[in-house]
């Protein structure tokens, strides 16, 4: 066979070839994608230069990507992990870098770092950011105490921040008598309560909302219950072995269902929590 003949064919099968590789690749790098996908946000030393005059609008549209992001994730109900965190870090530092002011995304993160993530000194940064720009904003310390209050079980520090909320303008005028109770006594379920209530007539954000509202169902039975568990120790000199007692004792007609599908369990101390560690389960 002459070689004029020769590179035809030697063409058609590396053309085969190629597609067949070509096509293999493809899909494995849509597999690939889908397995180990993660947005991605350039720190602020870059995405500041490059947004010039416009920090405020690029500030915007990177917290929408925020939103898209944690929307996909609750919608596919899949759990936070490490990597999740690290992009959110990034990206809510990336944000408020370009616009410190930004209290949206301050608030975003607080909700998200603590309550889902359990990343309370990293919300309790971010916070301690804001409060070096929005000094006269009674919310950021007062955040910041709860934080210290109710998820690092810190009174001494907690304390100090809300009353520093109570000394600032448009502050409620129950803060410095808060500080002083909570200060004083051990925390229980009603104080998330009364924060997280006040954390709904700060958002407009109705995805935030209905969250907020079911940690605020979830925390009154809670509540609820342990005022029975006391009950029940009045009567009986005793601690329940567990809530079952508390039906069979009649103080209740049944075990409440959690709201986020796990279960109430009462500890040793007496306290009541839930296996759902308030967090939505499948």
């Amino acid at each position: 066979m002459s070689i004029s003949r020769l590179i035809p064919v030697v063409l058609i099968v590396a053309l085969v070839l190629y597609c067949a590789v070509w096509r293999h690749l493809h899909h494995e790098r849509e597999v690939f994608l889908q397995e180990n996908y993660m947005d991605y946000t350039l720190p602020s030393r870059f995405t500041g230069p490059a947004a010039m005059e416009f920090k405020g609008i690029v500030s915007d549209f990177l917290f929408l990507k925020v939103i898209i992001f944690l929307g996909e994730k609750i919608g596919k109900n899949e759990k936070f992990g490490e990597q999740d965190f690290n992009y959110l870090q990034t990206s809510i530092n990336t944000i408020t870098d370009l616009d410190p002011y930004f209290w949206d995304a301050y608030l975003f993160a607080d909700m998200l770092f603590t309550w889902d993530m359990g990343e309370c000194e990293a919300a309790n940064k971010l916070l301690l950011k804001a409060r070096q720009y929005r000094t006269n904003d009674y919310r950021v310390p007062y955040y910041l105490g709860f934080n210290y209050f109710f998820f690092l079980k810190d009174n001494i520090n907690g304390a100090k921040y809300i009353m520093e909320a109570a000394k600032l303008p448009g502050s409620p005028f129950y803060l410095a008598s808060l500080a002083t109770r909570l200060s004083f006594y051990a925390l229980e379920h009603r104080t998330g309560i009364i924060f997280l209530k006040e954390m709904i007539r700060d958002t407009e954000n109705e995805g935030i909302k209905q969250n907020f509202m079911l940690r605020i169902k979830a925390l009154e039975i809670m509540d609820q219950l342990e005022q029975k568990v006391s009950e029940y120790q009045k009567i009986h000199q005793k601690q329940p072995s567990s809530l079952t007692e508390l039906v069979t004792a009649g103080l209740i007609d049944k075990v409440p269902d959690d709201p986020y599908g796990g279960q109430f369990i009462l500890l040793k101390n007496g306290r009541v929590y839930t296996t759902s560690k308030m967090v939505k389960q499948k």
